[in-house]
């Protein structure tokens, strides 16, 4: 069994996948949205998914699709990959050519631990298409994660020190082909990936269709 496999099994028993291909009413999906949609579209990273050396990358999905966006750290113990996972798992669930439509980005909190092709690697593992981000420096981490909503914080601590503290909200961010935030799933440490699956599916139907 591969590694991606192996961890999707985990989830799984984790998270209590069921079988339903229903499509849901924006009252019974997990989640929530904002209204107006905030709009990321004038944010910008490095993506070393595409190119080892990186290229420039903006939030905005591609013509009827959706980006899944996310904010963490390659050394985070459990809410990361325990998110991640529930993703890889949701989308696993979902007919290929729906999963097709959707991809995964990540964009580290961390950048003095966190490289861009370890990102990339990393992602490998939740989710085929997928986006290993980094801002360009600190100050537009701080920006993009303003226009996002998320909260991060780094524990204070000498150059160099290999070991400290890293927090941060644990939203997934469901990006539209004009970079607006049309949903977001907060972190949960049990959701049935299904849920997931057929929320993500209504929000591109409704979206698209």
């Amino acid at each position: 069994m591969g590694v991606r496999a192996a961890v999707l099994v985990v989830a799984a028993a984790l998270l209590g996948a069921s079988c339903s291909n229903s499509t849901l009413a924006p009252e019974d999906r997990a989640g929530y949205n904002r209204t107006p949609p905030p709009d990321v579209s004038q944010t910008e990273f490095v993506d070393y998914s595409t190119v080892p050396t990186g290229s420039p990358f903006t939030p905005v999905a591609p013509e009827g699709e959706l980006l899944l966006v996310y904010f963490g750290y390659l050394s985070c113990p459990d809410v990361c990959p325990t998110t991640l996972a529930e993703l890889g798992q949701a989308l696993d669930l979902m007919p290929q050519e729906v999963a097709s439509r959707f991809a995964v980005a990540m964009v580290s909190v961390d950048p003095e631990r966190d490289n861009g092709p370890a990102i990339a690697t990393y992602l490998d593992v939740f989710a085929d298409r997928n986006h290993g981000l980094l801002a360009a420096d600190e100050a537009s981490l701080a920006s993009s994660a303003e226009a996002f909503g998320v909260l991060y914080e780094v524990e204070d601590h000498e150059p160099g020190v290999a070991s400290y503290d890293v927090g941060h909200s644990a939203t997934v961010y469901v990006v539209d082909d004009q970079g607006l935030i049309v949903w977001e799933l907060g972190f949960s440490a049990d959701r049935d990936p299904q849920l997931t699956a057929d929320t993500l599916e209504s929000i591109l139907n409704e979206r698209y269709e």
